[in-house]
């Protein structure tokens, strides 16, 4: 995939996870203030209620001490005869209608019956109590002001007596509300009616305020929730923007030394064949060391050819050239190479027909049989090496096999064996030299030739990989 447009990817679903969280942010706090709003209009209502009776029965214990007691007495079981004949009808109309509801909805037509009989129970007390003396406003208001700092309700409010055929008048003002005509946008105005003449209290407030205020740490947290998401997203989009030029920069850089070095190492291996070879002079230590170098020069020459493969292959331009190829006749150059080049004894067997042929890439198959031999010549041990190439022809694949005699690789080990720069580690001895870098090539040819690699190993034992090609 491209890399740019990999990063845009990235980029569009960061940016759309964020609007997610954003969005649902919004709509979880939208219910929740609507949620608020509504549980604090209630309580207003029921500081109201609890205000207007805390100042009724203010008045009825200052009318008994001055012995209206009769009159107090009156005045509540009349109102208890007034709400029973009124709601007589009512409670009636409930009692005949259970048998249609279910139990959840009797239960809130009983509690709105029993609030509407509490309602007017009050109104008729609050009337008789009114008709022996008048209410005292200013003490309704001291009420109503306790009770609503006893729900947490701390909010500039204005607050008015609404009579019929009378002027109305403001009771309270909130020192910040006085002389305004619109103290706040958007005002809710809560009514309580109280006696049975159709008076009421009325109160103004602003109760977005007092929702705000309530919701002031839920609102505070989720911002910093918010605020550490996105400056995370933005590091993240930064740290992949880094990377990627830090990538771009690192295959141009093995790109570049790669193809350098393989002039000088050319023309280093090529003096040194003419010193080795066609220099009748050369002495017998001179030649050792000659020998060294070539040899040196030889792995270094894999190991560049090796990288630049691996760059090669990460690019966009990257192809595979399959072509019909017939195994056994690439096979014996291959091991005359390693024959010439291993100074030990080496035995290498193969039992491949000859018309057995897989669709490959000749090069980058080449170069994976090669990568298997040398490592099974690398990990031989001290016993000689024997290495075996065998095939298998299934029905939908076709397996190259590459078995050694050598010092295996544990059950551990063979879970990283494929892991690009992964070594088998072997304590302090560092006798066998490479990067890691040729079964990770394997496996990633492997793959892009729409197969796998496998192996199985036991230590001290030998091990067997094999190269699964799908038939096509």
């Amino acid at each position: 995939m491209n890399t740019r447009f990999r990063f845009k990817t990235i980029a569009l679903l960061i940016s759309l996870s964020l609007l997610g969280l954003l969005l649902s942010q919004g709509y979880w706090l939208k219910g929740l203030y609507l949620s608020n709003k509504t549980t604090t209009m209630e309580h207003v209502r029921e500081a109201m209620r609890m205000a207007d009776y805390r100042e009724t029965f203010t008045r009825m214990d200052t009318l008994k001490s001055k012995d209206y007691h009769e009159e107090v007495k009156y005045a509540i079981s009349a109102g208890d005869d007034s709400a029973s004949k009124d709601s007589s009808v009512k409670v009636s109309t409930i009692d005949t209608t259970i048998q249609f509801r279910n139990s959840e909805e009797t239960l809130k037509d009983y509690l709105s019956q029993l609030s509407i009989m509490e309602m007017q129970i009050q109104a008729a007390i609050h009337q008789k109590i009114d008709s022996l003396m008048p209410i005292n406003y200013r003490q309704y208001e001291i009420y109503l002001s306790e009770e609503l700092q006893n729900r947490g309700i701390s909010a500039p409010y204005q607050l008015q007596v609404i009579q019929p055929d009378a002027t109305d008048s403001v009771l309270y003002a909130s020192p910040d509300t006085i002389n305004v005509v619109r103290p706040w946008r958007n005002a809710a105005q809560i009514e309580f009616p109280f006696g049975l003449n159709g008076s009421f209290y009325k109160i103004s407030l602003s109760p977005d305020k007092i929702v705000l205020k309530q919701m002031a740490g839920i609102l505070i947290s989720s911002l910093l929730l918010v605020v550490v998401i996105l400056g995370a997203f933005i590091y993240l989009l930064y740290t992949i923007l880094r990377q990627k030029t830090v990538e771009e920069l690192k295959t141009d850089f093995t790109n570049n030394m790669t193809h350098e070095l393989k002039t000088p190492i050319s023309v280093a291996y090529a003096a040194n064949d003419v010193l080795l070879n066609h220099n009748h002079n050369v002495s017998e230590k001179q030649q050792k060391y000659l020998t060294i170098i070539r040899e040196q020069l030889t792995h270094l020459s894999g190991l560049v050819e090796q990288i630049l493969t691996l760059s090669v292959e990460n690019r966009k331009s990257f192809r595979l050239h399959p072509e019909t190829i017939y195994v056994a006749k690439i096979l014996p150059a291959l091991i005359e190479q390693y024959k010439l080049k291993t100074g030990e004894p080496l035995s290498i067997t193969t039992e491949i027909p000859d018309d057995l042929h897989i669709i490959a890439d000749p090069t980058h198959l080449y170069n994976m049989l090669s990568n298997l031999i040398e490592n099974a010549i690398k990990y031989s041990g001290e016993k000689p090496c024997s290495i075996s190439i065998k095939s298998v022809r299934l029905s939908d694949e076709t397996c190259l096999t590459v078995s050694d005699n050598g010092i295996g690789i544990s059950e551990t080990n063979q879970k990283r064996i494929f892991d690009k720069f992964f070594r088998v580690p072997n304590g302090n001895l560092h006798n066998v030299k490479g990067y890691g870098l040729g079964l990770y090539y394997v496996n990633d040819m492997m793959s892009k030739h729409g197969g796998y690699v496998s192996v199985k190993s036991t230590l001290g034992k030998g091990s067997t990989f094999t190269l699964h090609f799908k038939n096509k």
